[in-house]
Formats: C-alpha cells, sequence, structure tokens
C-alpha cells in the first residue's frame, strides 16, 4: 500500500511541475480576438480569390510545365495547354480555401462573444 502511495504522490507532484499555468482571457483580450476574427472573416474570402487562387494557379502551370522528369518533355504546348486548362479549378480551390478560413473565423468570432457573457 505504501509503494502505491508513493507512485501516486510522485506522478501527481511530477504532473503539477510539467503542467502550464493557465489564465482567463479578460473582456477586453475576448474583444481584440473578435476584432482579429472579424477582419479574417471579411478578408479571408478576397485573400482566397487574389492571392490563393493566383497561387494555385502558378504552383499547377509550373507543375505541369516544368516538372517532367524528362527534359526533351518540358515546355510542350500540350502541356502548355492543360496548364491552362486546369487554371479554373486552381482558381475555385482557393476561393473555397478562402470561404472555408471565413466560416472557420466566424465560428472562432461567436465562441469569443460567448466567452464573454459565460465567464470562458
Amino acid at each position: 500500500m505504501k509503494k502505491l502511495s508513493r507512485i501516486i504522490i510522485i506522478m501527481a507532484l511530477v504532473i503539477s511541475l510539467c503542467s502550464r499555468q493557465v489564465f482567463a482571457h479578460s473582456i477586453r483580450h475576448h474583444i481584440i480576438d473578435m476584432g482579429k476574427n472579424l477582419v479574417k472573416l471579411t478578408l479571408s474570402p478576397l485573400y482566397g480569390v487574389f492571392v490563393q487562387g493566383p497561387k494555385n494557379i502558378k504552383e499547377a502551370y509550373t507543375y505541369e510545365v516544368y516538372g517532367s522528369e524528362k527534359p526533351e518533355k518540358r515546355g510542350l504546348l500540350w502541356k502548355k495547354a492543360f496548364a491552362i486548362w486546369r487554371s479554373p479549378g486552381e482558381e475555385t480551390k482557393g476561393i473555397i480555401d478562402g470561404l472555408v478560413d471565413s466560416v472557420k473565423a466566424g465560428g472562432d468570432f461567436l465562441k469569443e462573444f460567448l466567452s464573454i457573457f459565460f465567464s470562458d
């Protein structure tokens, strides 16, 4: 019985020493986080359209045209045509990524709002 109690005491000490302190957010901090999430909520779709979509198109074009292992197959016309044909799908993926980030930011905004009234 003494051995079991020693193990429990040692485990409790190790857990208490290794755990991090947790501090509740103040109302001010919740409002700051709400503001960040509100900005992200409104700007994420624009980021998806104007930044992420073109980045996806550039990566797809580079991969299709210059990504072949054989040097003689790089830069062929049909590979360029296929890369251009792929671009609407890549732009759509960027838009969807922006919308998903927007919805996630909206959920985080509501969680922060509820945390003010229900004290974390």
